[in-house]
């Protein structure tokens, strides 16, 4: 009767603990249905319009399931936790958000180009008028205010372009895009296009904030490739930053490097900006904007020029504080300094003329000064940095421009011996 009884037992345990199982694959292989179904769906509410106007621009990738793509998922995964633990929850301390931003860099590679040749600060614009540096090819932006700061809003069914100086301007061989844009809880698609001489499309930087899907799109004039990631689409200000270089692409959100594009088959002349949501009613908003022309190692710079002007250590207005983008700049004068222990630098910051010359001065004596306890925290030992600010004193372009007031806002590396 014992033996009966446990039988039984064990009998009933193991169909409840198959019916769970089985309960669970369901409810999981539903879930997952429903969601793509969601997912699909969504996309292709956006997608239908955009087909319309530019064809199979953006058009549905069927992944393989392979081991490989199962341990690249799982590298994103983990890349994309890390991104997020960089967004403050309410409980905590702003200055240890900053903190955990700048660690999630601490791997960032990316660096500008050496020649500003577009920049757009939004400053003295009015809000509710067309942003004055962009041409409108369809639809409507304007300037708009977020936390007080101009931003251009790209609103609906819309594309824009920087408005050159030579209308015939082509993009360099070599060079770097980068923009702040603002994430927000409406749904909606954005993307960069690239385009050849004869405006037909070559290559996108697409995304969707609802679903933190990423895509970039190339070869679009012949047989179009993709490549899909995630990235970090929490509310608030993010970073995009992408160089090409006569053949290839890498694209960065925030600290996250989200495509690596080793070759297309044609190279980009124009860019344009493009949004839609929802009913064509969600918003863009970008600033900051910066188009660099040049991806000369800063090392060869140094042995060129005896020095190293660079761009791509920002601040935040008017303060010292670095921002987390700087660390792709940061990470190569650290390498550089590694590799050489007898170079030595003195770390010049310089502003442009908003401002007054006193503050202006106090300013950049402040930067250089944090430019090299960030130097020295990453293990280079104090006495080989030296920290000097000239203000708006040594301008190297017309503060006149955007363009030169990017150009003037720099920081050198002179070595020194």
């Amino acid at each position: 009767m014992k033996i009966l009884t446990f039988l039984t037992i064990f009998i009933l345990a193991t169909v409840c603990v198959h019916g769970q199982i089985d309960v669970k694959e369901k409810v999981k292989s539903k879930s997952t249905t429903r969601a793509d179904e969601r997912l699909d769906e969504g996309v292709d509410k956006g997608l239908d319009k955009l087909e319309e106007g530019v064809g199979n621009l953006f058009k549905k990738k069927k992944k393989k399931n392979t081991e490989s793509d199962e341990q690249e998922s799982q590298i994103d995964k983990e890349e994309l936790n890390e991104d997020n633990s960089a967004n403050p929850s309410d409980s905590e301390n702003p200055q240890d958000h900053d903190t955990k931003k700048n660690i999630s860099y601490a791997k960032y590679d990316f660096t500008p180009g050496n020649e500003v040749i577009f920049e757009d600060d939004l400053k003295n614009e009015q809000k509710g008028e067309f942003p004055s540096k962009w041409d409108l090819i369809e639809g409507n932006a304007e300037i708009a205010q977020i936390d007080g700061e101009n931003t251009i809003a790209i609103v609906g069914f819309t594309y824009i372009t920087p408005l050159f100086k030579n209308r015939d301007f082509k993009l360099p061989d070599e060079f770097t895009l980068e923009f702040d844009l603002y994430i927000d809880n409406k749904n909606g698609e954005n993307a960069i296009e690239f385009l050849n001489a004869n405006d037909e499309i070559i290559a996108s930087s697409l995304f969707w904030k609802d679903n933190q899907r990423f895509l970039f799109s190339w070869n679009m004039t012949e047989k179009e490739k993709s490549s899909e990631d995630t990235y970090n689409n929490s509310e608030g200000w993010h970073h995009y930053a992408l160089s090409f270089n006569k053949r290839a692409f890498k694209v960065y959100m925030d600290s996250k490097r989200v495509a690596n594009i080793p070759n297309v088959a044609e190279k980009p002349e124009k860019l344009r900006f493009f949004a839609r949501g929802e009913e064509d009613n969600s918003n863009f908003h970008i600033k900051n904007i910066r188009i660099a022309q040049g991806a000369i190692p800063l090392y060869n710079r140094l042995l060129t020029e005896g020095k190293i002007v660079t761009y791509g250590i920002t601040f935040d207005i008017g303060k010292a504080t670095l921002k987390p983008e700087s660390m792709g700049t940061l990470n190569e004068i650290f390498s550089i300094l590694t590799k050489y222990p007898e170079l030595n630098f003195t770390v010049e910051g310089h502003t442009d003329n908003t401002g007054s010359a006193t503050t202006n001065q106090s300013l950049s004596e402040d930067r250089a000064k944090a430019v090299c306890k960030k130097l020295q925290d990453m293990g280079i030992a104090a006495n080989r940095l030296k920290a000097k600010g000239y203000g708006m004193s040594s301008p190297i372009d017309s503060n006149d421009t955007p363009e030169g007031r990017a150009k003037n806002r720099r920081v050198e590396f002179i070595k020194t011996k």
